[in-house]
Formats: structure tokens, C-alpha cells, sequence
């Protein structure tokens, strides 16, 4: 495991691993210590690292896991154990990586309350980072769709980040993936919002980035269908926000996709949704390019 601690008193950071015979004596050494990133193989059974940052009690607001695949070794030994495909074998392997999911779960379960910024990176290419200012957070949902590994340690992760805390106001959820974008939605809003946080929600922010420019109007309708039930539970949503810059619907098309949402939410709630393409405001004394708006109030 290779950990990397920072301390916003000297602004310095310094890097070391387990491997290092004195790592520990310089996690106790080390004083207020905000922010800390680990890098683990999935090879690695020892967690002592975790025990001594509890045991410190660091008030860690920024935490960064980077989870690796089994690296390769030389060893014989070693090599037919991490090839051994038989089911005992497999069942040991899987028994193991839920080990590892339930202690890194229950580690930020206890950096939650000081946390203003977690990432986690199951690989290179597949990240989420959450980001609470107050009653503000922030989702960049980057992951592609792999339900076994949301349901054991995606959403169990950051539901015991959103435990300690209180629920927040305002939520903006950003967007990527690579197939399923209905699956990418869903569970972001899953991680950032746990159902008993979700009536406190008044403002949610839904931006889908530079890939809805690839998806049809009947594409992106179908997500918002699929998604609309999801609202259920948000009773005191005051205002929705369907960021949709990128695509390439036109103004016409718009009102079939407020009318999905709204469908799902009172008649007080105020819907937004934005498109690229501009419009000129006959209000204005200048004429200036805005982006559409169907609004609701």
C-alpha cells in the first residue's frame, strides 16, 4: 500500500508505503494531516494502515482510494494461487475482495464527518469523486456500469460517507459513461443521495457533459422516463435542472422532456432545461444568444 499524506500548515506533502520498516513512526509523528491518498493492489491483505490513521484520529477532509488489479509476480508459488480458477479458489478470492470492500467501507465510515472531498478509482480509466461544501455536494460520476461492484462497495462506500453527515440542499450530479447512461444516472444518484437524505433536497442539478451529444432525442427521453420514479421520494425538491448544453435537441423538443419530469413532481416545482441551441430574447433591448429554458414555477 503506498500512501501519500498532506499538511495544510506547511502545505508539504510526503509519500511512503507499507514496505518502508518506519511508516508507522511517521503517521504518528505527523500532525495535522488533512488529506490523504492510499494506493492499494488488490493483492494486499494487510490493512494496518487503516488502524493507525483511525487510532490518530486524523480530521482528514480529503481522502483519495486507488484501488489496482493484482499485480504480477515471479513467484511460482504465488502465480498458480491468483491463476487457480477452481471454485474453491474463486469463492476465496471473492471472500477476500469483500473483506477488503467491508474494511474500506468502514474506514470512511469514520472519515465522513470531516470530509469535504473523497475520490475513489476502482482503475486508471473509472473514477467517482465526491466533492460537500455545507450543503452543497458536487458528483463526477466517471464509472462504467458493473453492478456487482456497486452494490459491494460503490454505493455501501459512499452511503457511509452520507451517513455522518447532515443531508444536503443543493446536489449537482455529473454524468459520464461508456454504455448504459440510464444504469451511470441512476446509481449516481443512489451514491450521493441515500433515500433518507433525499426529502431534504431542494435544488438538483443533473449535468450530462460532452457525451449526450452522441444520444437522439428519443435516447435521452427514454433515460429521463427510466429516471423520472426516482424522484419519488425528493418532496421538497423547490428547483430541477436538466443540463443538456451538449446535446443537439432543438427548443421544439424540449416540452416532451419537461412534461417526463413533471409527471413525477408537484406542480410548485420549478423545471430548467438548457440546450445548446440559442435564441434571441425579444425582451432585450440588445439582442443577445441565450440558451433555451422551459421553466415551470
Amino acid at each position: 500500500i503506498v500512501f501519500t499524506l498532506f499538511s495544510p500548515s506547511t502545505s508539504t506533502a510526503f509519500s511512503t508505503t507499507t514496505a518502508y520498516e518506519n511508516w508507522e513512526d511517521i503517521l504518528y509523528k505527523s500532525k495535522r494531516i488533512s488529506k490523504l491518498s492510499i494506493k492499494k493492489n488488490e493483492d494486499v491483505k494487510d490493512f494496518t494502515v487503516l488502524d493507525v490513521i483511525e487510532r490518530a484520529e486524523y480530521p482528514l477532509a480529503d481522502v483519495e482510494l486507488l484501488l489496482r488489479p493484482n499485480q504480477p509476480t515471479t513467484s511460482d508459488e504465488d502465480a498458480s494461487t491468483t491463476s487457480d480458477t477452481t471454485p474453491t479458489a474463486v469463492l476465496a478470492r471473492r471472500f477476500f475482495r469483500n473483506q477488503v470492500y467491508r474494511r474500506l467501507t468502514s474506514f470512511m465510515s469514520i472519515c465522513g464527518c470531516s470530509l469535504n472531498r473523497f475520490r475513489l478509482e476502482t482503475d486508471p480509466s473509472n473514477s467517482i469523486e465526491y466533492l460537500r461544501k455545507g450543503s452543497n455536494v458536487h458528483l463526477i460520476y466517471a464509472h462504467d456500469n458493473d453492478s456487482l461492484l456497486q452494490q459491494q462497495l460503490i454505493i455501501p462506500i459512499f452511503y457511509a460517507i452520507n451517513a455522518s453527515g447532515a443531508p444536503p440542499s443543493t446536489v449537482t450530479l455529473r454524468i459520464g459513461w461508456r454504455e448504459k447512461p440510464v444504469i451511470a444516472l441512476q446509481t449516481a444518484f443512489h451514491v450521493a443521495l441515500p433515500r433518507n437524505h433525499r426529502s431534504q433536497l431542494q435544488v438538483l442539478k443533473l449535468d450530462f457533459g460532452f457525451n449526450v451529444s452522441t444520444l437522439s432525442h428519443e435516447e435521452i427521453q427514454h433515460i429521463l422516463a427510466q429516471y423520472a420514479p426516482y424522484l419519488y421520494d425528493t418532496r421538497r425538491l423547490q428547483h430541477l435542472v436538466l443540463d443538456l448544453s451538449y446535446s443537439t435537441l432543438h427548443a421544439s423538443e424540449l416540452e416532451t422532456l419537461y412534461s417526463i419530469i413533471s409527471n413525477e413532481l408537484p406542480g410548485t416545482h420549478r423545471i430548467s432545461v438548457y440546450t445548446s441551441e440559442s435564441l434571441l430574447k425579444a425582451d432585450f433591448v440588445a439582442k443577445q444568444k441565450h440558451t433555451n429554458r422551459v421553466a415551470c414555477s
